[in-house]
């Protein structure tokens, strides 16, 4: 029960601090009220709740009702409810409302009593729609009486034209006391034991930083130190208070009290009201955790706990499971929505552990804080004993803080905005034996607060990073500081450079483990991001940099996907994603689950490629989609984003604006303005997969311009545009040479949709109809005579000659056509409701279909088969392509269907040379070479990336 709770709460309490004051003073000091038993099941538990949790009625009803579930679930564990502590925020938008009403005084009381009028009415409002009428009018006329008092206290302002900072803070505290009641008065309508505790009869604090509110959402509570002695005290005397007699006798076998607590409100040591500072209820609930010896302390906001990195900025970010109450505070310094680390102190010092969890999703666990990392010294230690251990066994040390499969050695990513960087530069600087100490003296007494510093060159240059406000102050205090310096040229100059971010990465993990910071500095690399300084604390749990302002969300969003946070992503643009192949394409990159913001199914989880898919551009004949966040590509993008005009410069500009460094354009088109267009993407650092030969075929000023714009940032994959198609020809050819293999001779039938037609013609198939079920099957180009006349396998055999060191053009290539000569000049009806291309050829070929026929009867009567053959010649210097006779035996003329065959005669390879033999046509197998080039595209990005962390 309560009563045998307070009962040991005040004893236990009482015997201790004698103890401590025996034994230890300075614990006492610093507080140490007993852990609040109780009964006999339970501690109890501490939840806290902000003022966007409690900025309407139902939102009131929701957070009550979610302590009253928490407290009532621990029945199914231990046969008990667990009583509870409620810390509150205001109201959402009292507290700025009530700054308004103290500045609005200054000159117009009117407008000051209209907008606290206003203020009173909205909460009290709240008060009726969520109580029964009995609790509300208490709480109705204690609001009202508030407001009384408000005016009388403010009135002051506008006789005196200042604002003290004791009135601001006395007015602000009201948004918390009203919004305890109004919590309190809901429990007492759904008939929960409970009481209210108004923090400023029982919390004393020490102000040492000034008075003041200091800045929203800073939750920077330093300078306000709890007296835990005296508040201890106050606390065991609120408790003795008959009036709390009713949760002294609570079973909690039924129902657990639930005591709502003022958060951010408190007093000093003379009685006068204060406050923790804006956004320190979070210090509060913490507090108030530590006097009542609370289990734990669940911090309920609007998220589903304490993520990876802001998901505003980092749509990949996701909650963290758990974290050290050490990677929390460098969490914390640097920007991340965590809690002060003052704010963290009281559990951190008895243990506590602080749950962040998601009031609008209970059932997700959130994320938890508790324990210490390693010191430093043990940590040096435990890595001094590894590598002696490591040297004798003769294998790699291993790092002493263990990770999980799959487990990142960092824990989060932050930022810290608006930063600008002081420059104390010259090489006499060494000549100023206390330059450290007035330098930082001066800040200090000047209010400067310095984010992160660096120094090297034994002094010679010291780099500052302060927030924008405080720069030209920090320029002006060091300038008159160091003038006689800077005279003398003992120091070169001091500078100001604005416009920047500090972004850091946090994780105990890191400590003693090569390559996270390789990998980080990589991530930037790759992004194109510059890093102007970089600093690195002793412990190794955070390295940070300074970078410019505009590209701190791009190097967030690096740094996630680079340390495997989540998986490496490259950013994939696909042009031609209409056509036949394009879409064959997308559903290829769909079956392999790894496209990010596939809505279908589940991902693949991290394997041995670590990377995802994500399709941030869909261009068609009709216009391009671009989304950073990625296209859902289950119906090609159709029903998502935007469409905008073609524009290959537009387009190139979004991919280069991309956060992710790591970024691909896959042309399955056949224009040749797009091709055209391979060096300016390749300049740019894009990668380029193609099926598109009229890059790799074309001029060769274009071919050698391609060739000279890939190297090490960007690289240009065309082996669906060899003559091999889906067989990996190219790829061969170059592993063969750069191994010292000398090839000489590359034949072979090249074109699966010629394969398909001859091998039809030679079984009676007439022309005309063989091409129209090549048509059906999708094996032929846009126009089908570029396939009949050899254009297609004139140009693959020109990408051929090209990769053997011949620099031949297109016209160099003679070619055998099977077009008739009386067709040399015929051209389609491309009016519109006019039959296919194919079809209308088909029409036009009927009439010489009897002639080619009988070519090939005779052909294959005489045992010989008529092949379209290819050859590069490397010897000569020469290739061709000509319908030639082959013995039936001869493995050139053994490939059937659309299947392609190719020959390679080399120095390792002759008399009898390589073959490649598989299907050479159609969508499926032009798709499956691209993804297979952007899957050796990735392994090589993975590779080169992300260093392997262990």
């Amino acid at each position: 029960t309560m009563r045998s709770f307070a009962g040991r709460w005040a004893t236990v309490a009482h015997k201790r601090a004698a103890h401590v004051r025996a034994r230890d003073h300075h614990r006492t000091a610093r507080g140490g009220t007993a852990r609040a038993a109780t009964g006999r099941k339970h501690a109890m538990g501490g939840a806290k709740f902000g003022g966007a949790s409690l900025a309407t009625g139902e939102l009131y009803k929701t957070c009550s009702d979610l302590l009253v579930a928490e407290s009532e679930a621990a029945k199914e564990r231990c046969g008990s409810a667990a009583p509870t502590m409620a810390i509150v925020s205001a109201k959402g938008g009292v507290t700025d409302k009530l700054i308004q009403v103290v500045k609005a005084s200054l000159d117009n009381m009117e407008q000051a009593e209209e907008l606290l009028s206003v203020v009173a009415a909205e909460q009290i409002e709240v008060v009726r729609e969520i109580s029964n009428p009995e609790a509300a009018a208490l709480v109705e006329a204690a609001i009202n009486a508030d407001a009384a008092d408000i005016l009388n206290v403010v009135r002051a302002n506008g006789l005196m034209k200042l604002i003290p900072p004791s009135t601001m803070e006395l007015v602000t505290g009201y948004g918390e006391v009203w919004s305890a009641m109004t919590m309190h008065a809901y429990l007492v309508t759904k008939g929960v034991p409970t009481a209210w505790l108004d923090a400023r009869q029982v919390l004393l604090v020490e102000q040492s930083g000034g008075a003041g509110l200091g800045d929203k959402g800073s939750s920077n509570v330093v300078g306000v130190d709890p007296l835990w002695r005296e508040t201890s005290e106050r606390v065991r005397g609120w408790w003795a208070d008959p009036v709390r007699e009713h949760l002294l006798q609570t079973d909690c076998s039924d129902k657990a009290p639930i005591v709502v607590v003022t958060g951010f409100v408190a007093s000093t040591v003379g009685g006068t009201p204060t406050t923790l500072k804006r956004s320190g209820s979070d210090y509060s609930a913490t507090i108030f955790a530590r006097l009542m010896g609370a289990s734990k302390i669940t911090m309920w906001k609007n998220v589903n706990g304490v993520y990876t990195a802001d998901p505003r900025r980092v749509p990949e970010a996701f909650p963290i499971e758990s974290l050290k109450y050490d990677e929390a505070i460098e969490l914390a310094y640097f920007g991340a929505q965590v809690l002060h680390p003052s704010a963290m102190m009281p559990c951190i010092e008895n243990r506590i552990p602080i749950y962040v969890r998601n009031v609008f999703n209970p059932s997700h666990p959130g994320t938890v804080i508790q324990g210490r990392a390693c010191t430093l010294e043990a940590s040096q230690q435990a890595w001094l004993e590894e590598a002696s251990a490591a040297k004798k066994q003769v294998r790699k040390a291993a790092c002493p803080v263990k990770l999980g499969d799959g487990e990142s050695p960092i824990r989060g990513i932050t930022s810290v905005d608006n930063v600008a960087l002081v420059n104390i530069e010259g090489t006499g600087t060494s000549s100023v034996p206390d330059m450290a100490s007035r330098l930082f003296g001066t800040l200090e007494r000047a209010g400067v607060q310095v984010v992160m510093l660096t120094q090297a060159s034994a002094d010679s240059s010291i780099c500052l990073a302060v927030g924008e406000p405080d720069a030209e102050t920090a320029l002006t205090v060091l300038e008159v500081a160091f003038e006689k310096e800077l005279a003398k040229g003992l120091v070169a100059g001091i500078t100001i450079e604005h416009g920047h971010a500090v972004v850091a990465i946090v994780g105990e993990g890191m400590a003693f483990r090569p390559g996270t910071g390789a990998t980080f500095t990589k991530a930037m690399a790759n992004a194109g991001i510059n890093i102007r300084s970089i600093a690195q604390g002793s412990s190794e749990r955070q390295i940070s940099i300074i970078v410019e302002q505009e590209d701190c969300t791009k190097a967030l969003r690096a740094a996630h996907a680079a340390l495997a946070l989540s998986n490496m992503q490259l950013s994939v643009a696909v042009i031609g994603c209409s056509g036949m192949v394009g879409a064959e394409l997308l559903k290829q990159m769909l079956e392999s689950k790894r496209i990010i913001g596939d809505s279908s199914a589940k991902r693949k989880v991290l394997d041995d490629l670590r990377l995802d898919y994500k399709v941030t551009a869909l261009v068609r004949s009709s216009g391009m989609r671009l989304s950073y966040d990625g296209i859902d590509v289950t119906s090609n993008g159709e029903a998502q984003g935007e469409i905008i005009s073609n524009d290959l410069e537009v387009l190139a500009k979004f991919l280069s604006d991309d956060y992710n460094g790591n970024r691909v354009v896959i042309d399955c088109s056949a224009s040749q303005e797009v091709a055209s267009f391979y060096p300016r993407l390749l300049s740019l650092g894009i990668n380029v997969i193609t099926a598109n030969k009229k890059a790799g075929a074309g001029p060769m000023e274009l071919y050698d311009d391609c060739v000279r714009q890939t190297g090490a940032s960007a690289q240009w994959y065309y082996e669906t545009t060899g003559p091999g198609s889906g067989l990996p020809v190219l790829s061969t050819l170059k592993d063969m040479m750069q191994s010292g293999d000398r090839v000489s001779k590359v034949q072979g039938v090249f074109s699966g949709t010629i394969s398909y037609i001859t091998n039809a013609l030679a079984d009676g198939v007439p022309l005309s109809e063989a091409l129209q079920q090549a048509a059906a099957l999708g094996l032929c180009e846009p126009d089908p005579r570029d396939d009949l006349a050899g254009l297609d396998v004139r140009r693959k055999v020109v990408v051929l000659a090209r990769e053997l060191g011949l620099r031949l053009e297109l016209a160099d290539v003679p070619c055998d056509s099977l077009i008739p000569e009386g067709l040399i000049d015929w051209a389609p009806d491309n009016s519109e409701g006019t039959i296919s291309v194919a079809a209308q050829l088909a029409e036009a070929l009927r009439p010489y279909d009897a002639e080619v026929s009988e070519r090939f009867a005779v052909a294959r009567a005489e045992g010989l088969e008529l092949v379209h053959l290819g050859t590069v010649d490397v010897s000569s210097g020469e290739a061709s392509v000509h319908l030639t006779q082959l013995p039936k035996d001869d493995p050139l003329a053994r490939c059937v269907a659309n299947e392609n065959v190719v020959a390679i005669t080399s120095q390792r390879y002759s008399p009898r040379p390589m073959l490649l033999q598989g299907p050479g046509a159609g969508a499926e197998i032009t798709a499956s070479g691209l993804f297979a080039d952007l899957l050796h595209l990735s392994r090589t990005l993975v590779e080169w990336t992300i260093p392997k962390i262990e």
